[in-house]
């Protein structure tokens, strides 16, 4: 790895209006190889992006609710295969789309189609199993995975949900596919569902548990669903590219709330945190410290190698060499991914580019922060080159 080669890279997305501001983490067992920041957190204002810039983390946010999951699976509260339903009742006999009108994204092209959806007139069949805790770490359980599902995330009005409602609006719909079946992306439901689990087996809202089991014992003061007045000064403006000038959409349908469906009562274990790079650093450290950091231990060693070791029930991958871990992506094989990463390596992504990844067998752990709309998630091309650039 050659950091200069990084920060030049950098540097160049930046003067071309590729980025307008990032904060970039990178060790190697532990010691810091590069720590870097770049551009603007407020671009009108002049506004440098620190260190403890409050970035928004979209599906940055999986992974922490995955380990808060892992967590009481670890504390025998959760069995990695127990049946959703056994803690959520409302998820018994699940149906499933068997309706070929909804077989291709060719079904969404017309756009009256989102308009004149009707749940009602979905053709159904009846799962062919329960769905469980792994499916849905596993992106694997068929809910929000699929055309109907997304239609009806697109129509959903979501000001006054919680966590207890929208987790009973989803168990009223139908699952995608059979549950283990195939595989693919929950963006909402998923993990919005999990949240709920959490809620349910450890007796407390979800966010008070994960602060009090996660954030507080590991020193994440500034990692949050709801920042308060001081930390809202910390969040940067969202933007989007055109022809390399950046167009300010904070507060639009293209930011966090519109695109999570969050409202003011909503915690969504799916996009609903804010971090800072430090913050989201000793999350990594963590992990790649097989589940301990500063003599805090949080996970046990076995459970955080289940974490790129159990995968679905099916080898089910995402596209060729990529399958899902326990809420998170696992590379596999070189070859099929036609990229440099070093097999059993994993992370993911968020909306606006964020970014992390550890590697066991390098000893590799790296936070990539944006504020970006545009960026395409987890194939942002930043992501990509910075991978690359990492394991050159």
């Amino acid at each position: 790895m050659d950091v200069s080669k990084i920060n030049a890279q950098m540097d160049e997305y930046l003067a071309k209006g590729e980025l307008a501001g990032a904060a970039l983490v990178i060790r190697r067992r532990g010691e810091v190889i590069l720590r870097n920041n770049w551009g603007y957190a407020d671009i009108q204002q002049k506004k440098k992006v620190e260190f403890n810039t409050l970035f928004r983390l979209a599906s940055l946010t999986k992974p922490v609710t995955a380990v808060g999951v892992l967590k009481l699976i670890d504390q025998g509260k959760i069995g990695l295969d127990d049946e959703l339903a056994s803690f959520l009742p409302d998820f018994s006999d699940m149906q499933v789309v068997s309706d070929r009108r909804y077989a291709s994204l060719a079904a969404v092209k017309n756009p009256f189609t989102l308009l004149t959806f009707r749940l009602s007139n979905v053709k159904t069949m009846p799962a062919e199993r329960p769905v469980t805790i792994r499916d849905l770490l596993t992106h694997s359980s068929g809910l929000e995975m699929g055309i109907v599902g997304l239609l009806l995330m697109l129509r959903m009005k979501y000001k006054d949900d919680d966590l207890a409602s929208r987790a009973a609006r989803y168990a009223r719909q139908p699952l995608d596919f059979q549950p283990g079946t195939a595989t693919g992306y929950s963006p909402l439901a998923g993990f919005d569902v999990l949240a709920r689990v959490i809620e349910v087996v450890s007796g407390q809202p979800f966010a008070d548990y994960m602060r009090h089991e996660l954030f507080e014992p590991l020193g994440m003061p500034d990692t949050t669903f709801r920042p308060d007045a001081e930390q809202q000064l910390r969040i940067p403006r969202l933007y989007k590219t055109v022809h390399g000038q950046h167009k300010d959409v904070t507060g639009s349908r293209a930011d966090i709330n519109a695109i999570g469906r969050i409202g003011m009562a909503y915690t969504s274990g799916s996009a609903g945190l804010y971090s800072t790079l430090d913050d989201y650093d000793r999350f990594g450290q963590m992990l790649a410290n097989q589940g301990e950091l500063d003599g805090v231990r949080l996970l046990s060693p076995d459970i955080v190698r289940k974490i790129n070791t159990e995968t679905a029930y099916q080898h089910l991958e995402t596209d060729p060499g990529r399958v899902w871990g326990l809420g998170m992506l696992v590379r596999q094989d070189r070859e099929k991914t036609g990229t440099r990463v070093t097999p059993d390596t994993y992370g993911w992504s968020g909306a606006f580019g964020t970014h992390f990844f550890i590697s066991p067998r390098d000893g590799l752990e790296v936070v990539l922060m944006m504020n970006r709309s545009d960026i395409g998630g987890a194939a942002s091309p930043i992501a990509k080159r910075l991978e690359e650039l990492v394991f050159e």
